[in-house]
């Protein structure tokens, strides 16, 4: 039996939520028989896993749509990249026969393209909740155009792109993860608590809004400490800058430490008191929001996006304001100081996720939309 062949193409090259998600995807695919051919922007860490799977990989600069292109040099930079890009695709699609395209994301036009120029089939994989609704309406009717399918990972994208996608087939499918069944509950009793968050450091996610957040509470609980793991996209080293001198400047350096990237976030958030999610704009679907619940540690996160989803409306963690900086803080105040609260909403959070957001259940919808 002849396998069949899909280009899988992806943004970055990191070993971030989105990443996770991806190889996830390639892993169900190769199970099931297809032959996965990867594209990705630049080397990086998934070099050395997709080698180990013996999968092929094509490091290809196909002009990825980031926000910092969003002028007019930016775009004519984009165009640029994805014509000649297109044009090395498609030589490449035709030399390895390749059936079906799945781009794992809206910010990648190539490989859709030439996926339309072969008469490919090419399926997006939504994570982008786009605030700007010139760019919505524009990327939502290329979007239609180029796709045969759209996954969305959480409700809260696809309110956001529903309308802007005519003639399109849209599937809702939550990200999952193997969630353990033998956890040990080690809650910090102390008044040492560290308050943990992951997260690339770009405007988004809303780090100025921790750094102000930290700032408040630690009038009143000078003890705590606040952990930033994560490290942002090259170009956008000032905004790094931007946040270790703001913390400089208000004397929170000995409070708030930045770590920088970590592959492996399991002994800090075993070893941390909280999960704080401080996004401002919403975020598709925290997959960090996970792993905190299977380390048992209690979650904060902002009102909006896929962490309303992922913590059942606040029933599985605090949800806090992400543009009242007063109520936030008194709201997490409450929260630190509430063990019997902080356990009940971790439990509920923990069956909650088992149920919804299981890696079994992943696989199961990826496998029907793909065989579909």
């Amino acid at each position: 039996m002849i396998k069949k062949k899909i280009a899988v193409f992806h943004s970055s090259n990191d070993l971030y939520g989105a990443s996770k998600i991806m190889l996830q995807v390639v892993d169900i695919l190769i199970k099931e028989g297809y032959e996965i051919h990867v594209f990705l922007p630049y080397n990086g860490p998934l070099n050395e896993i997709l080698e180990i799977k013996k999968i092929k990989l094509n490091i290809l600069n196909f002009g990825v749509l980031r926000r910092k292109y969003f002028n007019f040099f930016g775009i004519i930079n984009r165009i640029f990249k994805i014509t000649s890009s297109t044009r090395i695709i498609n030589k490449y699609f035709r030399s390895h026969k390749i059936d079906l395209v799945y781009t794992s994301t809206s910010i990648i036009l190539a490989g859709a393209i030439s996926a339309k120029l072969n008469k490919i089939p090419n399926y997006f994989h939504i994570h982008e909740i786009p605030n700007n609704k010139i760019y919505l309406k524009i990327m939502g009717s290329i979007v239609s155009y180029l796709s045969s399918k759209v996954i969305v990972v959480s409700k809260s994208v696809e309110d956001h792109w529903k309308k802007y996608l005519k003639n399109t087939s849209i599937s809702l499918i939550y990200n999952g993860i193997n969630f353990k069944s033998n956890r040990i509950d080690v809650s910090i009793k102390s008044n040492d608590f560290k308050i943990l968050t992951v997260a690339r450091l770009i405007p988004y996610k809303g780090h100025i809004y921790l750094i102000n957040l930290a700032r408040k509470l630690l009038i009143k609980h000078p003890n705590l400490m606040f952990l930033i793991i994560g490290d942002t996209f090259k170009g956008y080293e000032d905004y790094e800058k931007k946040l270790k001198t703001l913390a400089n400047d208000y004397g929170l350096n000995d409070n708030v430490i930045f770590k920088g990237f970590k592959n492996d976030v399991s002994k800090y958030l075993e070893s941390s008191s909280f999960l704080l999610h401080p996004s401002i704009d919403p975020d598709p679907l925290p997959t960090v929001l996970f792993e905190a619940v299977n380390s048992l540690l209690p979650i904060i996160a902002t009102n909006h996006g896929g962490a309303v989803e992922i913590l059942n409306n606040g029933k599985g963690g605090l949800l806090i304001p992400y543009d009242n900086l007063d109520l936030a803080v008194n709201l997490i105040e409450g929260y630190i100081s509430n063990l019997d609260l902080q356990k009940e909403k971790k439990e509920y959070a923990y069956t909650y996720m088992v149920s919804n957001f299981s890696e079994k259940k992943f696989k199961e919808n990826i496998i029907k939309l793909f065989k579909s």
